[in-house]
């Protein structure tokens, strides 16, 4: 599914009944599984920022997608232990 067809069906529905922070996840799995496997989801996230400038919309929906497509452009956190030992011994 293209870019442009999520964002026309995000603006679309302005006035439905069904949560705007919702249909931006719908939209961005959506997204997300239109990716090929070896994409750069980054690099992707970012191409689509830029194309979200061209569409005029003031959507609650399409504003939610973009926070979570900005989301996708920061890189996970590194993985830390959390330490189950010393965890015990603090609560000691």
């Amino acid at each position: 599914m293209t870019l442009t067809t999520i964002v026309a069906g995000l603006t679309a529905a302005k006035h439905s009944q069904i949560d705007p922070t919702e249909r931006a996840r719908a939209g961005f799995l959506q997204w997300c599984l239109s990716l090929e496997d070896t994409t750069d989801m980054r690099a992707e996230a970012r191409a689509a920022i830029a194309k979200l400038h061209y569409f005029d919309s003031d959507s609650a929906a399409l504003a939610a997608f973009e926070t979570m497509l900005v989301e996708a452009t920061r890189p996970m956190p590194a993985p830390r232990r959390r330490g189950a030992r010393r965890g015990q011994m603090r609560l000691q």
